[in-house]
């Protein structure tokens, strides 16, 4: 797209120095630089469309398919989503499949701990019966118990051992919360960044280097300006066009990282679809 509206722009400039010439008000020269950049533009469209045939080859060969029948795929990467706070953010990061795993291990930790720690408790033992004493015939009850000694000692390597499983899971845990913590506020930080410089370049900048575009372009056809004024406005303009669709893709790649880090999608519009 902004290759196209670069090749408009030196169209335009074509046009309005070929006038400046016929009426002998402007040298040959500024319509043959004009030409040069036109020709340069439409160097540029045709590379962008090569670019993007070569993509959609390599995601025909992803697909399995080494022909690219597929149709457009509508979606503007300047469409930013709103996204919530920081703070709400960090509260789904117990939620990631890397915290999900160290609390069930955790869990399994903590199990084999109390397990270790009951086998440390002494056995006791105690039998009851009845025994039938000789000589007056009488009925005794008979009961015996029974303490293992050192029981206790024997469980503390497991003991031990176990508890240092258990605390070097939680440091572990402690140190994945703190890496995904610090990777959430780098892209919300980065996001939120490029989201504010993509809609003031969508609201401020460009609709004011348009306006001041269409004006040199007036001035330049009445004589009022030159042309090489003219000319660096305009790669004012398509170097601001630049940066602001430079800046949307970095925010776009902070989004995909937010996405992947609290497993909500924020997406603005419908999932773009793919139109015949």
């Amino acid at each position: 797209v902004i290759a196209l509206e670069t090749l408009v722009q030196r169209q335009r400039t074509v046009s309005a120095a070929r006038q400046r010439l016929q009426a002998g008000a402007s040298p040959e020269s500024v319509l043959l630089t004009a030409q040069a950049l036109q020709a340069r533009a439409e160097l540029e469209r045709d590379r962008a469309q090569q670019e993007l045939l070569a993509a959609r080859r390599q995601l025909a060969v992803l697909w399995g398919d080494r022909t690219p029948d597929f149709g457009a795929i509508t979606g503007d990467p300047l469409q930013l989503p709103a996204i919530p706070e920081f703070e709400v953010l960090a509260q789904l990061l117990d939620a990631t499949p890397e915290l999900a795993r160290l609390n069930g291990e955790q869990r399994v930790r903590e199990a084999r701990v109390h397990l270790a720690r009951s086998q440390a408790r002494p056995d006791l033992d105690w039998q009851v019966g009845v025994r039938r004493l000789e000589g007056n015939g009488a009925t005794a009850l008979l009961g015996s118990v029974s303490l293992a000694l050192g029981s206790a000692t024997r469980a503390q390597p497991e003991i031990r051992a176990a508890e240092a499983e258990l605390s070097l899971l939680e440091i572990e845990r402690q140190s994945q919360a703190l890496t995904l913590y610090t990777t959430l506020a780098d892209a919300h930080g980065r996001y939120r960044a490029a989201q504010l410089e993509v809609t003031r370049m969508r609201s401020d900048v460009l609709p004011a280097l348009a306006r001041a575009d269409a004006a040199a372009e007036r001035a330049y056809r009445a004589g009022a300006t030159s042309y090489l004024d003219w000319a660096q406005l305009q790669a004012q303009r398509s170097d601001a066009r630049q940066q602001q669709l430079a800046t949307a893709l970095e925010a776009q790649t902070a989004l995909i990282e937010i996405q992947r880090l609290t497993g909500q999608p924020f997406v603005r519009d419908p999932a773009a679809q793919v139109t015949p």
